[in-house]
């Protein structure tokens, strides 16, 4: 439905009609376990792992989290300065942002590359880490074999890939 339709929907409805939707239906959660954690988010991957992160402080989590933040380039970090915050209130917590394709304009001195890649080089052994992955499809495809070949148990990888939505099929032609 168009969003101007979608406005005229709402405007028209009053108090007590009925309206049905379904919700999210996926199950990227925290699991409750007593291994050290690794997020790899993926450009605006970061958002479902930012309310996950933020879900271990609210329960008060004393696991080691490393959040591996992937980006293109350093204008794409757009909540940098909060996981810089919370490594700054949290002794357990550490922000590594990762850019792919720094321009000069960035002044980048941080780490570069691929996101799983700079968290595999820092973590080369995964036996015993739970990994949460969320970006797009192909940054999940590529990261999480990679993971299992390191060690990681699949029961222990938790990933939310981004699917790009199909355009609807054009209208056959009635000429």
């Amino acid at each position: 439905m168009q969003r101007a339709g979608r406005v005229a929907v709402i405007m028209q409805m009053t108090v007590g009609d009925s309206v049905r939707f379904e919700g999210p239906l996926g199950d990227f959660t925290l699991r409750e376990s007593a291994h050290p954690i690794l997020f790899v988010a993926g450009a605006t991957g970061f958002a479902p792992i930012k309310s996950t992160v933020e879900d271990a402080f609210a329960r008060g989590l004393p696991r080691p989290m490393w959040l591996y933040w992937g980006v293109r380039q350093r204008s794409e970090l757009y909540a940098l300065e909060l996981a810089e915050q919370w490594q700054h209130e949290h002794a357990n917590f550490h922000v590594v942002p990762v850019l792919s394709q720094p321009g000069p304009r960035d002044g980048w001195t941080g780490r570069e590359g691929l996101v799983h890649e700079a968290m595999l080089a820092d973590f080369a052994d995964l036996r015993d880490y739970e990994v949460y992955v969320c970006g797009s499809l192909m940054m999940v495809e590529a990261a999480v074999p990679a993971f299992i070949v390191k060690g990681l148990a699949e029961n222990l990888c938790f990933s939310d890939a981004f699917v790009p939505t199909l355009k609807p099929a054009a209208a056959p032609s009635t000429a």
